[in-house]
Protein backbone atom coordinates (compact mmCIF):
# COMPACT_ATOMS: atom_id res chain seq x y z
CA UNK A 1 0.00 0.00 0.00
CA UNK A 2 2.66 2.55 0.98
CA UNK A 3 4.48 1.90 -2.45
CA UNK A 4 1.29 2.73 -4.30
CA UNK A 5 0.75 5.70 -2.51
CA UNK A 6 4.10 6.72 -3.35
CA UNK A 7 4.03 6.24 -6.61
CA UNK A 8 0.38 8.13 -7.20
CA UNK A 9 2.32 11.05 -5.77
CA UNK A 10 5.36 10.59 -7.75
CA UNK A 11 3.31 10.49 -10.84
CA UNK A 12 0.95 13.55 -9.43
CA UNK A 13 4.21 15.24 -9.42
CA UNK A 14 5.03 14.55 -12.48
CA UNK A 15 1.62 15.89 -14.49
CA UNK A 16 1.60 19.03 -12.31
CA UNK A 17 5.40 19.59 -13.57
CA UNK A 18 4.57 18.85 -17.16
CA UNK A 19 1.60 20.89 -16.87
CA UNK A 20 3.63 23.65 -15.81
CA UNK A 21 6.79 23.50 -18.14
CA UNK A 22 3.79 23.07 -20.92
CA UNK A 23 2.29 26.34 -20.25
CA UNK A 24 6.30 27.95 -20.07
CA UNK A 25 6.92 26.03 -23.20
CA UNK A 26 3.99 24.90 -25.21
CA UNK A 27 4.65 22.17 -27.41
CA UNK A 28 4.25 23.27 -30.89
CA UNK A 29 1.06 23.52 -32.67
CA UNK A 30 0.79 21.43 -36.05
CA UNK A 31 -0.40 24.26 -38.26
CA UNK A 32 -2.97 26.96 -38.29
CA UNK A 33 -6.35 26.55 -36.86
CA UNK A 34 -9.63 27.88 -36.21
CA UNK A 35 -11.05 27.56 -32.89
CA UNK A 36 -14.81 28.35 -32.49
CA UNK A 37 -16.91 28.18 -29.56
CA UNK A 38 -18.21 30.33 -26.37
CA UNK A 39 -20.08 30.16 -23.00
CA UNK A 40 -23.14 27.96 -22.32
CA UNK A 41 -25.09 27.58 -19.29
CA UNK A 42 -25.36 24.53 -17.25
CA UNK A 43 -27.98 22.63 -15.62
CA UNK A 44 -27.81 25.06 -12.36
CA UNK A 45 -26.73 28.33 -14.61
CA UNK A 46 -23.48 28.25 -13.97
CA UNK A 47 -21.54 29.47 -16.92
CA UNK A 48 -19.01 27.19 -18.85
CA UNK A 49 -16.78 27.55 -21.67
CA UNK A 50 -15.94 25.61 -24.67
CA UNK A 51 -13.84 25.30 -27.84
CA UNK A 52 -14.97 23.73 -31.14
CA UNK A 53 -13.08 22.86 -34.34
CA UNK A 54 -13.37 20.31 -37.55
CA UNK A 55 -16.50 19.16 -39.48
CA UNK A 56 -18.24 15.87 -39.01
CA UNK A 57 -19.54 13.28 -35.87
CA UNK A 58 -19.09 14.96 -32.82
CA UNK A 59 -16.38 13.89 -30.07
CA UNK A 60 -16.54 15.59 -26.75
CA UNK A 61 -12.66 15.84 -25.22
CA UNK A 62 -12.70 15.53 -21.43
CA UNK A 63 -9.67 16.94 -19.87
CA UNK A 64 -8.37 16.23 -16.52
CA UNK A 65 -7.57 17.88 -12.58
CA UNK A 66 -5.44 21.20 -13.17
CA UNK A 67 -5.93 20.98 -17.35
CA UNK A 68 -8.15 22.35 -19.68
CA UNK A 69 -8.93 22.39 -23.45
CA UNK A 70 -5.65 24.43 -24.99
CA UNK A 71 -3.64 22.94 -22.40
CA UNK A 72 -4.90 18.82 -22.58
CA UNK A 73 -6.19 19.09 -26.56
CA UNK A 74 -4.27 21.49 -28.44
CA UNK A 75 -1.12 22.20 -27.07
CA UNK A 76 -0.36 18.23 -27.79
CA UNK A 77 -2.37 18.71 -31.64
CA UNK A 78 -4.57 16.07 -30.90
CA UNK A 79 -7.83 18.33 -31.17
CA UNK A 80 -6.23 18.81 -34.35
CA UNK A 81 -5.44 15.62 -35.89
CA UNK A 82 -9.15 14.03 -34.93
CA UNK A 83 -10.37 17.14 -36.72
CA UNK A 84 -7.97 16.65 -39.45
CA UNK A 85 -9.39 12.39 -39.31
CA UNK A 86 -13.22 13.97 -39.88
CA UNK A 87 -14.77 15.11 -36.74
CA UNK A 88 -15.71 17.92 -35.08
CA UNK A 89 -14.10 17.92 -31.79
CA UNK A 90 -15.31 20.23 -28.78
CA UNK A 91 -13.58 20.60 -25.87
CA UNK A 92 -14.70 22.09 -22.92
CA UNK A 93 -13.51 23.76 -19.65
CA UNK A 94 -14.65 21.73 -16.75
CA UNK A 95 -15.42 23.90 -13.97
CA UNK A 96 -13.15 25.28 -12.08
CA UNK A 97 -11.10 25.33 -15.19
CA UNK A 98 -9.33 27.40 -17.68
CA UNK A 99 -12.47 30.18 -18.70
CA UNK A 100 -15.22 28.34 -17.46
CA UNK A 101 -16.79 29.27 -13.96
CA UNK A 102 -14.94 28.71 -10.65
CA UNK A 103 -18.05 28.56 -7.99
CA UNK A 104 -16.57 28.20 -4.12
CA UNK A 105 -20.24 27.43 -2.57
CA UNK A 106 -19.77 23.20 -2.14
CA UNK A 107 -23.26 23.61 -3.29
CA UNK A 108 -22.27 24.00 -6.81
CA UNK A 109 -20.78 20.49 -7.15
CA UNK A 110 -23.23 18.18 -6.34
CA UNK A 111 -22.49 14.42 -7.44
CA UNK A 112 -21.78 13.98 -10.80
CA UNK A 113 -22.04 17.40 -11.55
CA UNK A 114 -19.00 17.14 -14.14
CA UNK A 115 -21.05 14.62 -16.10
CA UNK A 116 -23.97 16.95 -15.76
CA UNK A 117 -21.91 19.55 -17.27
CA UNK A 118 -21.58 17.77 -20.03
CA UNK A 119 -24.92 16.67 -20.60
CA UNK A 120 -25.57 20.25 -20.43
CA UNK A 121 -23.26 21.12 -23.55
CA UNK A 122 -24.60 17.98 -25.57
CA UNK A 123 -28.65 19.42 -24.76
CA UNK A 124 -26.93 23.09 -25.73
CA UNK A 125 -25.06 21.80 -28.82
CA UNK A 126 -28.43 19.72 -29.45
CA UNK A 127 -26.15 17.14 -30.43
CA UNK A 128 -27.31 13.10 -30.61
CA UNK A 129 -24.96 10.32 -30.46
CA UNK A 130 -21.04 11.67 -29.84
CA UNK A 131 -17.67 10.05 -29.27
CA UNK A 132 -15.49 10.76 -26.09
CA UNK A 133 -12.38 10.97 -25.79
CA UNK A 134 -11.33 11.78 -21.77
CA UNK A 135 -7.97 11.98 -19.42
CA UNK A 136 -7.92 10.95 -16.28
CA UNK A 137 -10.33 13.30 -14.78
CA UNK A 138 -12.31 13.65 -18.19
CA UNK A 139 -12.02 9.82 -18.48
CA UNK A 140 -14.02 9.15 -15.06
CA UNK A 141 -16.69 11.47 -16.35
CA UNK A 142 -16.96 9.34 -20.13
CA UNK A 143 -18.07 6.83 -17.72
CA UNK A 144 -20.48 8.45 -15.83
CA UNK A 145 -21.80 9.65 -18.62
CA UNK A 146 -22.13 6.43 -20.26
CA UNK A 147 -23.42 4.77 -16.75
CA UNK A 148 -26.05 7.84 -16.93
CA UNK A 149 -27.08 6.50 -20.43
CA UNK A 150 -25.63 9.34 -22.73
CA UNK A 151 -25.59 8.03 -26.17
CA UNK A 152 -21.61 7.73 -26.82
CA UNK A 153 -21.04 5.12 -29.90
CA UNK A 154 -17.69 5.00 -28.93
CA UNK A 155 -15.13 6.20 -25.86
CA UNK A 156 -11.06 6.38 -25.67
CA UNK A 157 -10.14 6.71 -22.30
CA UNK A 158 -6.88 7.72 -21.21
CA UNK A 159 -4.81 7.76 -18.23
CA UNK A 160 -6.77 5.47 -16.18
CA UNK A 161 -7.19 2.58 -14.63
CA UNK A 162 -9.91 0.12 -12.91
CA UNK A 163 -9.47 1.84 -9.28
CA UNK A 164 -9.47 5.06 -10.69
CA UNK A 165 -12.92 4.14 -12.10
CA UNK A 166 -14.10 1.69 -9.64
CA UNK A 167 -12.74 3.71 -6.37
CA UNK A 168 -12.87 7.50 -7.61
CA UNK A 169 -14.14 8.50 -4.01
CA UNK A 170 -11.40 6.75 -2.30
CA UNK A 171 -9.13 8.45 -4.09
CA UNK A 172 -10.04 11.60 -3.56
CA UNK A 173 -8.51 12.53 -0.63
CA UNK A 174 -5.11 11.49 -2.82
CA UNK A 175 -5.65 14.42 -4.83
CA UNK A 176 -6.69 16.59 -2.24
CA UNK A 177 -4.54 16.90 0.02
CA UNK A 178 -1.76 19.00 -1.95
CA UNK A 179 -4.56 21.34 -3.09
CA UNK A 180 -5.26 21.72 0.80
CA UNK A 181 -2.61 21.83 2.23
CA UNK A 182 0.33 22.51 -0.38
CA UNK A 183 3.86 22.65 1.15
CA UNK A 184 2.43 20.71 4.46
CA UNK A 185 1.74 18.09 2.86
CA UNK A 186 3.05 14.49 3.21
CA UNK A 187 4.76 14.89 0.25
CA UNK A 188 6.43 18.15 0.27
CA UNK A 189 7.42 18.71 -3.59
CA UNK A 190 4.34 17.77 -4.67
CA UNK A 191 2.35 20.16 -2.18
CA UNK A 192 4.67 22.66 -3.43
CA UNK A 193 4.10 21.78 -7.36
CA UNK A 194 0.33 21.40 -7.06
CA UNK A 195 0.44 25.06 -5.69
CA UNK A 196 2.86 26.34 -8.17
CA UNK A 197 0.24 25.12 -10.83
CA UNK A 198 -2.79 26.55 -9.62
CA UNK A 199 -1.13 29.93 -8.81
CA UNK A 200 0.29 29.87 -12.42
CA UNK A 201 -3.29 29.39 -13.70
CA UNK A 202 -5.22 32.09 -11.50
CA UNK A 203 -7.40 28.47 -10.02
CA UNK A 204 -9.50 28.22 -7.34
CA UNK A 205 -8.41 25.47 -4.34
CA UNK A 206 -12.12 25.82 -2.94
CA UNK A 207 -13.56 25.02 -6.44
CA UNK A 208 -10.61 22.54 -7.46
CA UNK A 209 -11.61 20.66 -3.75
CA UNK A 210 -15.18 20.47 -4.01
CA UNK A 211 -14.95 19.30 -8.07
CA UNK A 212 -12.57 16.42 -6.69
CA UNK A 213 -14.95 15.62 -3.98
CA UNK A 214 -17.97 15.10 -6.54
CA UNK A 215 -16.79 12.39 -8.57
CA UNK A 216 -18.49 9.11 -8.16
CA UNK A 217 -16.93 6.19 -8.21
CA UNK A 218 -18.83 3.43 -10.60
CA UNK A 219 -19.07 -0.28 -9.64
CA UNK A 220 -17.99 -3.24 -11.55
CA UNK A 221 -21.48 -4.28 -12.53
CA UNK A 222 -22.43 -0.86 -13.39
CA UNK A 223 -19.07 -1.13 -15.98
CA UNK A 224 -20.44 -4.40 -16.88
CA UNK A 225 -24.17 -3.09 -18.51
CA UNK A 226 -21.79 -0.54 -20.50
CA UNK A 227 -22.04 -1.66 -24.28
CA UNK A 228 -20.37 1.03 -25.67
CA UNK A 229 -17.20 -0.35 -27.00
CA UNK A 230 -14.17 1.23 -25.16
CA UNK A 231 -10.69 1.53 -25.54
CA UNK A 232 -8.07 3.08 -22.60
CA UNK A 233 -5.47 4.15 -23.60
CA UNK A 234 -2.19 4.68 -20.53
CA UNK A 235 1.98 5.11 -20.91
CA UNK A 236 3.62 1.97 -20.21
CA UNK A 237 5.03 3.69 -16.78
CA UNK A 238 1.23 4.67 -15.79
CA UNK A 239 0.28 2.75 -12.84
CA UNK A 240 -1.22 5.69 -10.45
CA UNK A 241 -5.04 4.35 -11.22
CA UNK A 242 -4.54 1.05 -11.55
CA UNK A 243 -4.75 -1.64 -14.54
CA UNK A 244 -5.83 -0.42 -18.15
CA UNK A 245 -5.93 -4.01 -18.85
CA UNK A 246 -8.04 -4.14 -15.66
CA UNK A 247 -10.49 -1.47 -16.42
CA UNK A 248 -11.16 -2.61 -19.89
CA UNK A 249 -11.84 -6.08 -18.81
CA UNK A 250 -14.70 -4.51 -16.89
CA UNK A 251 -16.36 -3.43 -20.08
CA UNK A 252 -18.87 -5.83 -22.14
CA UNK A 253 -17.07 -4.39 -25.06
CA UNK A 254 -13.02 -3.13 -23.86
CA UNK A 255 -9.54 -3.00 -25.07
CA UNK A 256 -6.57 -1.92 -23.95
CA UNK A 257 -3.32 -0.33 -25.63
CA UNK A 258 -0.62 1.67 -24.75
CA UNK A 259 2.02 4.50 -25.42
CA UNK A 260 5.36 5.44 -24.06
CA UNK A 261 6.13 6.88 -20.74
CA UNK A 262 4.40 7.81 -17.81
CA UNK A 263 0.80 9.77 -16.86
CA UNK A 264 0.90 13.21 -19.01
CA UNK A 265 3.98 11.94 -21.64
CA UNK A 266 0.96 9.86 -22.95
CA UNK A 267 -0.99 12.72 -24.22
CA UNK A 268 2.42 14.15 -25.92
CA UNK A 269 2.96 10.73 -27.23
CA UNK A 270 1.82 10.78 -31.51
CA UNK A 271 0.68 7.38 -30.75
CA UNK A 272 -2.10 8.77 -28.53
CA UNK A 273 -3.65 10.41 -31.51
CA UNK A 274 -3.59 8.24 -33.88
CA UNK A 275 -4.99 5.16 -31.67
CA UNK A 276 -7.68 7.32 -30.81
CA UNK A 277 -8.62 8.35 -34.42
CA UNK A 278 -8.12 4.48 -35.46
CA UNK A 279 -10.71 3.39 -32.84
CA UNK A 280 -13.30 6.53 -33.36
CA UNK A 281 -13.26 5.39 -37.26
CA UNK A 282 -13.65 1.95 -36.53
CA UNK A 283 -17.22 -0.13 -36.22
CA UNK A 284 -17.84 -2.98 -34.63
CA UNK A 285 -16.65 -4.46 -31.00
CA UNK A 286 -13.28 -3.30 -29.17
CA UNK A 287 -12.13 -6.65 -29.85
CA UNK A 288 -12.03 -7.03 -33.66
CA UNK A 289 -9.87 -3.09 -33.82
CA UNK A 290 -7.02 -3.47 -35.28
CA UNK A 291 -4.84 -0.59 -33.88
CA UNK A 292 -2.57 1.21 -36.72
CA UNK A 293 1.05 0.02 -37.31
CA UNK A 294 3.63 2.19 -34.60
Amino acid sequence: MAAMILNRRNTLAAVVSALLAGRAHAAPILGPYEVKGGQFSSFDGVQLFYRRMGKGSPVLLLHGLLGDGPRTWFSTGIAQSLAAAGFSVIAPDARGHGLSAAPVDPAAYPKDVEAMDVEALIRFLNLGSIRTVGFAMGARTAVRLMARGARVERAVLGGVGDRGVTEAERLAPFYAEPILHGRASRDARLGVTVQAAIRLQKLKPEALLALVRSERSTPAASLARIRTPVLVITGTADHVEGSAEGLARLFASGRAEHTAGSHLAALRDPRFAQLAAAFLRSHGPSAQFVPPAA
